[in-house]
């Protein structure tokens, strides 16, 4: 009798509960797959998005649907009455911002996303370098379906190469840090063909600068993101010259992570500085000349080499965010971590960090040359 009254409740609950939540039919949804922002006048965005056709009998498996509002939930709603079908986020996979809007900020459209429970925060962000209405309305020979296309690229770019993870949850972090900004991948279109042009830099939620995909490869360094990639860099070749047969003015090398690290230490709070430590174990793929490796000396000279190469081209690109006040490598968390009752704020630390003083010591392992031995 008792289990039968049991049996009786859960019964009844689970259609209790089956009668509150809202039934989907897949055949009648538009389902959003890429997003795209851009500024208007007069405050009003325009939202582009591409939607996913269920139907495989459809010749196009994607449908562009744009509008016009004040607010991305607004530009949903004026979207919807232009679709036969119901317009549902949850199979977006990237939203995209124009650079004129991300020169605008973009908080409130990120807060909005991260607030929407079918979409969840892991979502990939990017800025296009024009509008991101030129990106995702073209029509494109070799990509039938942009959204996943995209999706696909920003992925492996972010496990693999020289892009850090792009993804709101890592974006909305790094805003509400108040010694850190945020950093997504910049992308371009030209003709039939889209690529990462770079890094969008922030400070705060404006965009203010860009990188360099190399630089790219650098911040994942800095930020211990980095696991395997190739990066290329152009050596002097005056050190190198009694191990090659054919001293040059320079040398071309290529070289695969195969394990890095690095660690930033704070020296002194009152100006600050900062000593930034970076190390990198790496397998040689390609060097532009014939090199002596069996000669005593030469690796440790190759290393030294790359180390001095790897150096300044850090130096060099810690000075741009300085002086663009987007710490996207994260020494203001550093600071607050170290000092107590710092009571920092991203408006305090901006002007402390671009006149900080940030000094880099990179160590560069060659750990396989490629040569037989």
């Amino acid at each position: 009798m008792r289990r039968s009254l049991r049996l009786s409740l859960l019964l009844s609950t689970v259609v209790l509960f089956s009668g509150c939540v809202k039934p989907y039919i897949l055949e009648n949804l538009a389902l959003g797959i890429i997003v795209g922002f851009d500024s208007l006048e007069k405050e009003r965005i325009l939202t582009t998005t591409v939607l996913h056709k269920i139907d495989p009998s459809a010749r196009e498996k994607t449908q562009v649907v744009a509008s016009t509002a004040y607010t991305g939930k607004g530009t949903r709603i004026s979207s919807n009455r232009e679709l036969s079908k119901y317009l549902v986020g949850g199979q977006v996979r990237v939203v995209m911002y124009g650079k004129k809007l991300a020169s605008k900020g973009i908080i409130d459209l990120a807060d909005t996303l991260s607030r929407d429970p079918t979409l969840g925060d892991m979502i990939y962000l990017c800025v296009s370098d024009d509008e991101a209405s030129h990106i995702l309305t073209h029509r494109y020979r070799e990509i039938s379906n942009i959204g996943m296309y995209l999706f696909e690229n920003l992925r492996q770019n972010s496990e693999r190469e020289e892009l850090p993870s792009p993804t709101l949850q890592d974006f909305l972090r790094d805003y509400y840090s108040e010694g850190k900004d945020p950093v997504v991948p910049l992308l371009k279109r030209k003709g039939n063909e889209i690529y990462i042009k770079g890094l969008a830099l922030f400070h705060d939620d404006l965009m203010v600068h860009e990188a360099s995909p190399r630089q790219g490869f650098l911040l994942k360094v800095m930020l211990n993101q980095k696991r395997m990639g190739f990066f290329e860099l152009i050596a002097d070749a005056e050190p190198l010259a009694k191990y090659m047969k054919h001293p040059d003015k320079e040398v071309k090398i290529v070289f695969t992570t195969v394990k890095s690290s690095s660690k930033i230490k704070l020296l002194d709070s009152k100006v600050p500085e900062f000593m930034l430590s970076v190390s990198l174990h790496g397998d040689l793929q390609e060097i532009s000349a014939p090199y002596s490796f069996d000669k005593p000396g030469s690796v440790p000279a190759l290393e030294k080499g790359i180390e001095k190469k790897l150096k300044k081209e850090i130096e060099t690109f810690i000075a741009s965010l300085q002086s663009n006040e987007s710490d996207a490598v994260g020494f203001g968390e550093v600071y607050r971590s170290h000092i107590r009752d710092s009571k920092l704020t991203k408006a305090k630390w901006h002007p402390m960090f671009r006149e900080a003083k940030i000094n880099v010591r990179v160590n560069f392992t060659l750990r396989h040359t490629g040569a037989i031995e």
